[in-house]
């Protein structure tokens, strides 16, 4: 795994020195500490066009200095800087020799330069893994960049018709001194509406993100992105039954797992204790030859949010390697502004925090992590799903019967106020108007109240979160409900949420981090699976329950889920309380104009008392403003 930057520009005034670039791949030494590399290039000659790549390198394949990158074709007129893993290049290699292409190296980099010679873009088409890449074709005075069909590994980018500037990280890009870090007001709503920035935007203005499954090509001044890959268009088709599904889906699990201990160094799995990362963990023990797999867990003195007795059943099942970390409260709230540097944008993932903790001891031991994200995504795993089916079925009975009576019947049996608010608005809303994902933390009723009068009517016409994922459901608007929801999650929540927390977490800590269920052919699978495979008598993902029963203990597979859980409700009412009102109620935060201070007071003590449970809105106000106060306040 890898860092890569670059720049390219058709201006004299725009062009870029050594110094610069040095400087854009030294911010992200953390994403690969082994080996650092630099391409300084002419175009046309120097006073019209210049092209600098920039590489940093954490060394899983081919361990000599023959995998050093930029790398370029026998002739160096390709050159390459790649972040990911090809888990098929061994094939495709064989391939390419057979066309007469002739390696230097064993690295998955080296397939790319000659699979592209060989199909130019269209070699996208033959990548199976996870891949963040841009490439300089000399003859064609052309860049070319591609990001993985999931979006498992990030790109960002900066583009104005004199030049184009990319890297993994946007510290990186910031680095470059082309760009000033100014805040993209526009989606500070969008942030506090699904806890994340949706791509392509930022919260940096003019500085964006490349959309999983698309490209990007630049050649003389203009810029072009297309999509090449999605599952919008795959459909069910005819119910083969559960039998074959279960079949199906065991072989090709087993598959994607298998491909993913291709490494020249050691590794181990991130186990949560939940039936995903167990199950990785059972496919894995039977191909490691009786080595014992290499296994880590975080978890916490609060026993109710801790996960530790479970990962300790799998651990003890199948004779890992163990090792735990336990987080504390001070852990926690002093890694908060290294968070923020690492993700370089406000996402509200107090999960992230112990992923880095443990990604910290795993790099003790080994180099390469497997885990079970995606699994919810792909096969209706989170509890909302099953929550939405339910309300989109009860919205068929008629309205006047509803609204008269059993509206508020329903709502007599929830005593918080903030979700009764909640549910409130869902039961008077469609789907497409009420699903905002996952991660969803503050509605309309919270905002009224939190936001100022002048930042409210700044915001109020230029972003809505059902406007922004509308463009999703209307790609898969014929089909069921949760289908929908899946589709929706895979292509904003997902790689603009969970896959950042993955990908930051583990690289500032130098481990690359491996994601099986998010395998494309797995992705397509899933796509192609009657819905009623997944959620089945309110049994959420249950074809992979249903295919693990030879695998795993059925306390793993039935148990409730915690969703890698952080006690911040808790922790959030003894002293984080008091940190809390110091970040969001000093004079500078207060003068950005954002949030009513008066407020943001009631927050903080409803939250102390217990009145409320407050503390992912809290933490959220707080990741925003420190954020603030790293980029742009510096």
């Amino acid at each position: 795994m890898c860092g890569i930057c670059g720049f390219v520009s058709n201006k004299e005034s725009q062009r870029i020195d050594r110094y610069f670039l040095s400087k854009m791949n030294k911010v992200m030494h953390h994403r690969g500490p082994d080996d650092d590399g630099i391409y300084l290039g002419c175009a046309v000659n120097a006073n019209e066009f210049m092209v600098g790549l920039g590489h940093r390198r954490l060394s899983i394949i081919d361990l000599s200095t023959q995998g050093h990158q930029p790398m370029s074709n026998e002739n160096g007129t390709v050159w390459i800087v790649y972040n990911g893993e090809i888990y098929n290049f061994i094939e495709l290699k064989d391939y390419l020799i057979k066309k007469g292409h002739q390696f230097k190296s064993h690295t998955d980099t080296e397939v790319i330069i000659h699979l592209y010679e060989e199909k130019g873009k269209e070699c996208l088409q033959y990548l199976r893994g996870m891949f963040a890449f841009a490439i300089w074709d000399d003859k064609r005075k052309s860049l070319f960049a591609a990001r993985d069909r999931l979006g498992v590994k990030p790109f960002y980018f900066y583009f104005d018709h004199d030049k184009l500037i990319f890297a993994s990280e946007v510290k990186s890009i910031l680095e470059s001194q082309k760009v000033n870090a100014q805040v993209n007001r526009q989606v500070i709503d969008s942030y506090l509406t699904l806890g994340y920035v949706p791509a392509p935007q930022t919260m940096f203005v003019g500085i964006e993100k490349l959309k999983p499954g698309y490209t990007l090509s630049y050649e003389r001044g203009n810029l072009h992105i297309e999509k090449y890959w999605d599952i919008d268009g795959i459909e069910q088709g005819t119910d083969r039954g559960e039998k074959y599904y279960v079949e199906q889906f065991q072989a090709l699990l087993y598959d994607c797992v298998k491909i993913r201990l291709i490494s020249d160094v050691p590794l181990g799995v991130f186990l949560s204790g939940g039936i995903d990362s167990s199950t990785v963990v059972g496919l894995m023990s039977r191909m490691t030859g009786g080595r014992p797999v290499k296994t880590f867990c975080v978890g916490y003195q609060d026993k109710q949010a801790s996960e530790l007795e479970y990962a300790r059943i799998i651990a003890k099942r199948f004779n890992t390697d163990h090792h735990e970390y336990c987080l504390e409260p001070t852990d926690f709230y002093d890694f908060i502004p290294k968070l923020v540097w690492h993700f370089d944008e406000p996402v509200v993932e107090a999960a992230a925090i112990p992923l880095y903790f443990i990604s910290k001891l795993a790099r003790e031991h080994v180099t390469v992590l497997l885990s079970g994200e995606g699994a919810d995504e792909l096969f209706g795993g989170y509890s909302i799903y099953n929550q939405m089916r339910i309300i989109e079925n009860y919205r068929k009975i008629p309205a006047f019967i509803r609204h008269g009576f059993l509206d508020e019947s329903i709502l007599n049996f929830i005593h918080a106020t903030k979700k009764k608010q909640k549910i409130r608005e869902w039961l008077t809303l469609p789907l497409e108007k009420r699903y905002l994902g996952v991660s969803t933390e503050i509605g309309e009723s919270i905002k009224n109240q939190l936001y100022t009068e002048s930042f409210n009517n700044e915001v109020k016409s230029r972003f809505s979160g059902h406007g922004y994922l509308q463009a999703y459901f209307n790609a898969v608007s014929q089909k069921d409900t949760l289908s929908k929801m899946l589709y929706v999650d895979t292509k904003v929540w997902l790689p603009d949420d969970l896959l950042i927390k993955a990908d930051k977490m583990s690289m500032a800590t130098s481990v690359e981090l491996r994601v099986p269920f998010l395998d494309y052919k797995l992705v397509e699978f899933s796509a192609g699976l009657p819905s009623k495979y997944k959620i089945k008598n309110n049994i959420t993902k249950y074809l992979l329950k249903k295919s693990v029963q030879d695998l795993l203990p059925n306390d793993i597979i039935f148990r409730n889920k915690k969703g890698f859980p952080v006690p911040i409700n808790a922790w959030f009412k003894g002293d984080f309380s008091d940190k809390a009102a110091d970040i969001l109620l000093n004079q500078r935060s207060v003068d950005r104009g954002y949030f009513d201070r008066n407020y943001v007071t009631r927050l903080i003590g409803m939250h102390k008392d217990g009145k409320e449970n407050y503390s992912k809105l809290l933490f959220s106000l707080m990741v925003l403003e420190i954020w603030h106060k790293t980029f742009i306040d510096q």
